[in-house]
């Protein structure tokens, strides 16, 4: 058995083993298996979608001031809730193509519909501990305290929060059912070995997103003393980095509302990355701007070695990053322990452990190092397909590329950012 199947759940194995006599009912409950964390985040998210109306449409004064922060709130769930339905009408339980990645997406969701379904019994007692941390949450408490006249309504924020990290979750749950696992970049015709690679990565980096929700989800707390902007980011790493093997992998059907929506989502994240990027990185060093300008250049370059030159930039520009957060003489100061050096040098990881060092979250600092870790093994890919004289890859892919290390970059600058 090769070390990638010896990584699947049992039940995945069997399922993918085409000598395996199966039967249909067994496909199909294995199936519903699969998918049930979409369907547990859509009745966790309704139930408190209703809830709120209620409060609303009981609590809130006639007089009440109008404030838009409220529509936001409100908006954000409805719409999560409907996006989720619409993959939920689309999930073909016959055609999906199971795989283990697969599987720790649906655990993710399945965390997440009990965590939402959960912040109603506990909202009292969080806003009790959590009151060093308020400070935030203070735009969406502060409107919903205008409103309500009564003391902040935590759980509302949160749940707008936690409606908009699984709208992500759950796409990139159904982005992963679309593909067969053994398909994985053959639009590249990627070597055997190499592809391989690129599987184990991103199956590490699929558990570690699992993990890091399972870890919030039993102690909620964790989550909530992270910035709202912060806390979002996995699903959106996830996201993305599902969205490249999409990108790169031939599927047998397509799903066009699933695509549009995936667009829509696309454009949004780009414009919100684009001028976040470049204010952190001019606050940690202005020339740091001059790589990735010019990676977002050479996507529309005529250049026949625009390739490289995209990939080389962005890796050489995340370099950079990293030992500038953390240079040498920081991290030796900050740890000892010879497993943090090799031939005298810092690590990444030991690197990326200083980074996240206020977080004090474990799981958070392996989920960032798994997403690292996939990240400049797709950028590798990109780079090492450059030395053939016609590089197949679209500008489509390219932006996709783009796109998944732009966020990673604000990732670790963000992560950085806190308390600073």
């Amino acid at each position: 058995m090769s070390k990638q199947e010896d990584k699947m759940p049992k039940r995945t194995r069997a399922f993918k083993d085409p000598s395996k006599n199966l039967n249909a009912y067994w496909q199909a409950a294995s199936s519903q298996e699969m998918m049930n964390g979409i369907s547990e985040v859509f009745k966790s998210l309704e139930q408190n979608i209703e809830q709120n109306r209620i409060i609303f449409k009981d609590l809130i004064p006639v007089n009440a001031i109008y404030d838009p922060m409220i529509d936001r709130i409100i908006s954000s769930s409805i719409d999560a809730s409907n996006i989720l339905y619409q993959q939920m009408q689309s999930i073909d339980l016959k055609n999906l193509y199971l795989s283990p990645a697969l599987e720790e997406a649906n655990a993710v969701n399945l965390s997440i519909g009990r965590f939402i379904g959960e912040i109603n019994g506990i909202q009292k007692e969080l806003i009790k501990q959590i009151q060093p941390e308020l400070n935030m949450w203070d735009e969406q408490l502060r409107s919903i305290e205008r409103i309500m006249g009564e003391f902040p309504r935590l759980d509302l924020a949160l749940i707008s929060h936690l409606a908009e990290i699984s709208k992500l979750s759950v796409l990139s749950q159904t982005t992963l059912s679309r593909f067969p696992w053994e398909n994985f970049g053959n639009v590249l015709d990627l070597q055997t070995p190499f592809r391989m690679v690129l599987q184990d990565n991103f199956l590490d980096f699929a558990q570690s997103y699992s993990k890091l929700f399972d870890f919030w989800e039993k102690q909620p707390l964790l989550l909530l003393s992270l910035p709202p902007i912060l806390s979002r980011y996995p699903a959106i790493e996830f996201f993305n980095g599902a969205d490249i093997i999409d990108a790169i992998t031939v599927r047998d059907q397509e799903d066009l509302e699933l695509h549009k929506e995936e667009q829509r989502n696309k454009k949004y994240k780009r414009e919100e990355t684009e001028d976040r990027l470049e204010v952190l990185l001019i606050r940690l060093d202005p020339e740091f701007v001059v790589p990735l300008r010019g990676a977002r250049q050479s996507i529309d370059s005529k250049n026949p070695d625009h390739v490289r030159h995209f990939a080389t930039s962005l890796r050489e520009l995340f370099t950079h990053v990293l030992h500038t957060l953390a240079t040498d003489e920081k991290v030796m100061a900050w740890s000892t322990s010879s497993e943090h050096y090799h031939n005298g040098k810092p690590t990444r990881r030991v690197r990326l452990l200083y980074i996240c060092q206020n977080l004090n979250q474990e799981p958070f600092s392996a989920f960032l190092e798994k997403d690292i870790d996939a990240g400049l093994a797709f950028l590798k890919l990109f780079q090492g397909g450059t030395h053939k004289i016609a590089p197949r890859y679209t500008d489509s892919q390219l932006r996709i590329m783009l796109i998944r290390m732009e966020y990673l970059l604000t990732f670790i600058l963000e992560t950085w950012s806190l308390d600073k």
